[in-house]
């Protein structure tokens, strides 16, 4: 598995000899959500369109009061964020952006013998901002970001932070 993942590192790093973004970006982010995320630049590189799909709840919120009971568990997240980018140096750049996400996950409330499990779906704003450093000489990128999401349906204002960190491949 570490040669696998070696062989992989070597052969995206030989793939292009530039730092900045090409059009589009495919990465992986590790905490919450985790998952992977995919990124289409606008506007010569100022704007971008990101989706992600992964892991939510894992890390903050996973046991967390919701409505009449509590999370005790992570559940599914898909988002789509519209960002803004600012150039910092020439390998650094800071975003910002919004968006909606969707989410599914169980809660769970007491009932006379326990606890009882309630699937539920959530869909609510996203905002997040974040930094990230393109590596010189090679197509990828690393990132920390910070966010909230707000959900609007089922449970008015559940306010969820959000952030991680992860790797993009820039093409």
């Amino acid at each position: 598995m570490k040669r696998i993942l070696l062989l992989s590192i070597l052969l995206i790093s030989s793939i292009s000899g530039f730092s900045q973004e090409k059009g589009w970006a495919l990465g992986a982010k590790i905490g919450d959500p985790s998952g992977l995320n995919i990124r289409h630049y606008l506007n010569n590189d100022k704007n971008a369109i990101e989706v992600n799909v992964g892991v939510y709840g894992g890390i903050w919120g996973l046991r967390s009061n919701y409505k009449d009971g509590a999370f005790d568990g992570a559940g599914f997240s898909f988002s789509g964020v519209y960002l803004w980018h600012n150039e910092m140096t020439t390998n650094l750049k800071n975003y910002y952006g919004f968006g909606a996400q969707f989410t599914s996950r169980s809660y769970y409330v007491p009932d006379g013998t326990g606890k009882k499990e309630i699937p539920t779906t959530g869909l609510g704003g996203l905002g997040q901002v974040g930094i990230e450093y393109f590596l010189p000489s090679s197509p990828i990128s690393i990132f920390l970001e910070a966010g909230a999401y707000v959900e609007l349906v089922p449970s008015i204002l559940y306010f969820h932070p959000q952030g991680g960190g992860g790797v993009r491949l820039n093409f």
